[in-house]
């Protein structure tokens, strides 16, 4: 069966925006006998480069051109998927009609275009080496490409069993398997660092998480099957979080590895509230010493979505400048409720009082679940008392600009920007994706 075909006029140019919003697997997207030519991804314009077929994971977002300059008829628009071995039976199918021509639905199976094979290892990678920013003195954040970071991070996700839980399996970053809450995290924050007693931010206690290190705590040959004592046990499970200071500028280095079976599997990674500079990919295992000397720091892409390819790793530098609780994590629902993710938490102390309403899942929960405290924790709430609390700043007089994906506060709170940030993190924590692709076409 066809999906509803995509009408074009001869000799006429289109916009597609494709998205994948895939659960777990990778599409490839082609048309028969028309050429992709890439403008941007995920906000961000990028210098354009032709493709037969374009590879995009779960939550990446891209805009092609395609010209309507073949013989008026229909083409099959296909996808494939890719870094996970289902067969050839998972395909999307539509078509692309040339309006006039009175062709009808393409004959299935006949003249359909070409997909690399799901396992191609220079597929996803080849993509993202043509990947360039068109012109970076339109992106405000362009200058942290000159500065050097303020903080470097090193994140290697792997499986692990959790004793606790029958052995449970869970992925995990640098060994924090990461399990959610049930009061919000940035409820939980605003909380703490208004307490009475709470030191200043970034020292603030946030009771009832626990903070992934700046680096992995066990290294090992990430290419070859991880080491026992590694995937046995967890170092601890709940809400995990890295603290940020607003102003940071973060270099975050994402390292592929081997899950238990021997695998190396495609993760889709997502930030939340930010987007960031694809400034290294490579092959096997990153090496500050040598592999920070291959960093594009003149035209990388800016997106907020990236492909950890099998067996390669990749560094993403942003600035950590909109305070609240941001999520990073992998894409894939089941890796992610599997623990693989993390939050961000960026400056609570410039967040002004959350909405009532936010608190309305703890205090009115039936089910004793929402009560029980989360892995390796005792508490979900605050002990301390509170310091007095400060009034809600006025509501904008107008909308909050919005910037590609990427809200962008003042540098005093506001109820806006506090409303934001409430509101997305609540989205991360109930969003369930549904959809395998999406197009939108303009002229």
């Amino acid at each position: 069966n066809y999906m509803a075909p995509i009408d074009v006029v001869a000799n006429s140019t289109y916009r597609l925006r494709i998205i994948n919003a895939g659960e777990l697997v990778g599409v490839n997207f082609a048309i028969a006998g028309h050429k992709l030519t890439v403008v941007e991804a995920e906000g961000s314009l990028v210098e354009p480069f032709e493709v037969d077929n374009l590879d995009i994971m779960p939550a990446q977002r891209y805009s092609v051109l395609i010209t309507a300059n073949q013989d008026p008829g229909s083409y099959h628009i296909t996808t494939s998927v890719m870094y996970r071995n289902v067969g050839p039976h998972l395909i999307g199918n539509s078509y692309l009609n040339y309006i006039g021509s009175d062709a009808g639905p393409p004959k299935y199976g006949v003249g359909l275009p070409a997909h690399p094979v799901w396992n191609d290892p220079e597929s996803g990678p080849g993509l993202d080496a043509k990947l360039k920013s068109a012109d970076l003195s339109t992106n405000s954040d362009a200058d942290i490409l000159k500065e050097n970071p303020n903080r470097e991070l090193i994140i290697v996700g792997t499986q692990a069993r959790n004793p606790d839980r029958n052995n449970l399996l869970r992925w995990a970053l640098n060994n924090m398997t990461q399990e959610f809450p049930a009061e919000p995290v940035i409820v939980t924050a605003y909380d703490a660092v208004n307490a009475e007693s709470a030191l200043d931010w970034p020292e603030t206690v946030i009771p009832g998480t626990i903070t992934v290190p700046d680096k992995p705590p066990t290294t090992w040959n990430y290419t070859e099957k991880i080491q026992e004592y590694v995937g046995d046990k967890l170092e601890m499970g709940g809400p995990t979080i890295i603290k940020l200071t607003k102003g940071d500028v973060v270099d975050l280095v994402l390292q592929n590895a081997l899950a238990l079976n021997g695998v190396a599997e495609m993760h889709s990674w997502h930030l939340h509230g930010h987007s960031f500079y694809v400034i290294g990919e490579g092959y096997g295992i990153f090496d500050p010493e040598t592999d920070k000397k291959t960093f594009n720091l003149d035209n990388p892409v800016r997106r907020d979505t990236i492909a950890l390819w099998p067996k390669r790793w990749a560094v993403l530098r942003f600035k950590a400048d909109n305070p609240g609780v941001w999520a990073f994590h992998c894409t894939q629902n089941s890796h992610g409720v599997m623990g693989m993710g993390l939050n961000f938490v960026v400056s609570p102390d410039m967040l002004s009082l959350p909405p009532a309403g936010v608190r309305s899942c703890t205090a009115t929960a039936l089910n004793d679940l929402f009560q029980e405290p989360a892995l390796g924790t005792t508490s979900l709430l605050p002990t301390a008392s509170p310091k007095s609390t400060p009034a809600p700043s006025a509501a904008p007089t107008s909308t909050p600009a919005l910037t590609n994906t990427t809200f962008a506060p003042s540098a005093t709170p506001s109820a806006g920007h506090s409303l934001l940030s409430y509101m997305h993190y609540a989205m991360y924590v109930s969003a369930s994706i549904l959809a395998v692709f999406v197009v939108h076409f303009s002229i």
